[in-house]
This record gives structure tokens, sequence and C-alpha cells, in this order.
């Protein structure tokens, strides 16, 4: 007879220690290690904005006294967003997956407003860390972008939940990247039409003002998006908090037409490789990212980036001023990449069923280089 597994919400500080602790002892599952005070944040509702506006609860799975597996669930204050699972973590057995799923489902039943869906794995919103990945197991680590186990997805389908949305990672290879030609030679034969394109960089001298900006752009570019979540101003506090030591290297680019914003880039450097395999950021760790984040690749810096951010304000989808942005947005943020040495770009997260970034990205020739799923609670 097979032991019992008990799930509960975590209470007390030891508890809380173990759900942060969870993902190393289990990485050689195939999980991937987030920074330990990066998650700490995320749970501190005096540091975490996006906990004003949303109800979050942590649950640890037990067997035999030992801890077998996490999960989180995400209630949103708008009764008409959809609740979501996330920070899933876990032994590889489907009895621990389906336990948690369901103590999780349970708990957003119980909040009130009668919700009975969920959609995940989220951290905590599309806006975060999406998905569980589906193929190219062996690929890279990339910063904040989910390594999962290839055994999860059929475990999440046992669990009763069925796919809702597949969103992928597309990879440019510097050396074979030409963009930044055919660019040239556009605005070269277009001079005064290109001439109404500004390309300007994030003003570090203003650094919250613009974190408000990029907050409105997004919001407006991405709201026809499949499961878009708009960011709120407290969210955007703790996003910028995350955000502003990997500027170091990295950047944030904004597109104006005729003075007007058109669209958004950010561009930042894949930190990923470097973080400590403990997931704990001592003297040592320390030392490794700070070089890792300043240092050339030859002497150990950075050796890719990633996009994690690219899109047009929908009055100028359809224009030539649109196509005009999404090019030279790209072709400086290859420009950054050449200068800083970074060997590939990675555009992601990209909606699977998207026709216009996936025809972008075969114009690219940045081919796909990964898929994550996120599932959802079948309706009963």
């Amino acid at each position: 007879m097979s032991t019992p597994i008990m799930v509960r919400e975590v209470a007390g500080r030891a508890e809380a220690d173990a759900f942060l602790d969870l993902p190393a002892r289990l990485a050689p599952l195939g999980w991937g290690v987030p920074l330990r005070f990066e998650q700490a944040l995320l749970f501190d509702r005096a540091r975490n904005g996006f906990l004003r506006t949303h109800t979050v609860a942590r649950f640890l799975a037990w067997r035999d006294g030992a801890v077998v597996g996490r999960i989180a669930g995400c209630v949103p204050q708008d009764a008409t967003a959809t609740a979501s699972f996330g920070f899933l973590c876990c032994e590889a057995d489907a009895a621990v997956v389906a336990a948690l799923v369901e103590a999780v489902r349970g708990w957003i039943a119980g909040q009130g407003g009668g919700r009975s869906a969920m959609q995940g794995p989220l951290s905590f919103t599309i806006n975060h860390e999406v998905g569980a990945q589906i193929d190219a197991f062996d690929r890279p680590p990339m910063l904040r972008m989910p390594r999962t186990p290839p055994w999860l997805p059929a475990m999440l389908d046992a669990a009763g939940l069925e796919p809702a949305q597949d969103v992928v990672a597309c990879t440019l290879d510097m050396a074979r990247e030409c963009h930044r030609a055919r660019y040239a030679a556009l605005v070269a034969a277009r001079g005064a039409e290109a001439s109404r394109l500004r390309i300007r960089p994030l003003n570090r001298r203003d650094f919250g003002a613009e974190m408000r900006h990029i907050a409105t752009l997004f919001n407006a570019a991405w709201a026809a998006n499949w499961g878009a979540v708009k960011l709120g101003s407290a969210e955007v506090e703790t996003l910028a908090g995350l955000l502003r030591p990997l500027l170091w290297r990295g950047e944030v680019l904004f597109a104006e037409w005729d003075g007007a914003p058109a669209g958004l880039l950010s561009l930042v450097p894949n930190i990923e490789p470097a973080l400590p395999a403990h997931g704990r950021v001592l003297s040592p760790a320390a030392l490794r990212l700070a070089l890792a984040l300043v240092a050339p690749p030859a002497l150990g810096g950075v050796g890719s980036a990633r996009i994690p951010m690219l899109g047009i304000l929908p009055e100028f989808r359809g224009h030539p001023a649109g196509a005009w942005a999404m090019g030279g947005l790209l072709a400086r943020a290859f420009d950054i990449a050449q200068d800083r040495g970074w060997r590939s770009v990675e555009i992601s997260w990209i909606l699977e069923h998207n026709p216009a970034m996936r025809n972008a990205m075969a114009r690219l020739g940045a081919p796909v280089s990964g898929r994550w799923r996120i599932w959802r609670t079948v309706h009963r």
C-alpha cells in the first residue's frame, strides 16, 4: 500500500524555507533553480506590490514527514480575472502532482467569487514565468524561462488539466544575422520616411517615470493577446527592482513615430548560466554573477541575451510605421548585442498562434528553440 500524501498550506518560517529550498533539492530531476532571495521577495507582502491586488497561498506536499512537492495559488481581486497556479516543483510522482493541483484548486474555489477555473503554471501571471516545457529539454538555460522535467506534461494532463495555450522561444544566431543590413538599405532608400522614426533608450536618470511609461505601453500593446493581464502600478515597482541590475548591460528601447509612442523592446543579458546551483547568492556566487554581468564573454561574461518584451502599439499595426518601429527596435537591439559580444539572442515568449510575430521571426532567421505549455482546469 502506498504511503498517503498530505498537502497543506505553508505555515511558519520553517515551512516557508522548505518551500524556497525544494527546487535546489530536486534539481537532479530536471527542475530549474531560481534565485532564492527573488522568490522570497515575490511572497513578501511588504516588498511585492503585486500582492496588494492578489491573494496568494503556498502549499507543500508531505509524505512520511518529508516535503515531496510545492505549488502556489493566486486569486486576483478582479472577479473577472482567472486564478492561476504556479511555482510548481515536486518529485516524479503523478500522485503528488495530482494532490498539489487538487489542493490549490480547492483553495481557489474557497476564496469566493464563484471561481472554479484556474490556469498555469504561471508564477504568478502570464507577465511572469510562463508554462512548463514540452520540448527542447536539453536547451541551454535562459533567464526566467522555466526549466521543468520531461515527465511533467503527462502528469498535468493526468491531474485533470487540459492544454490551454503554447508559447515559444525563437533564437537568432548573431553570426547569421542579416536584419541590420536589410534595414540599413531600406533607410538609405527611403530616408525621408525613416526620419519620422526615433529609437531612444531608457532614461536612467528618470527611472521611475520611465518604468511607468513602460507599463502604459505594455498594457496597450499586449491588451488583445491571449491571457493578457495589465501591469498595475504596485507591480511595476517590484518588477523595476528586479530589472534594474540587468540594465547594467541590458537596455530598454522605445520607438516613436512623429513623436508619438509606437513600440518598445527590452533586452537583458542571460545571466542564468552564472546563477548558483543552490539558488543562494553568497560571496563567491555574487562575485561570479557580477563578473557575468560586466565582463566580455571571453573573460567569463554573458554569452547570450533575451528579448522578453517586443511590442507595437495597436494603432500602428498594419501600418508602415509599425514595420519601421519593429525594424528599428530590432536593429538597435542587435547593435547592442554585437557590442556586448553576445553570440545569440532569444526572443521569448511568443504565443504559438501569433502569426505576425511568428512571421517576423521567420524573416529574422530565428527558428523556434523551445516550447512551453499552459494548462487550465477542465470544465466539469
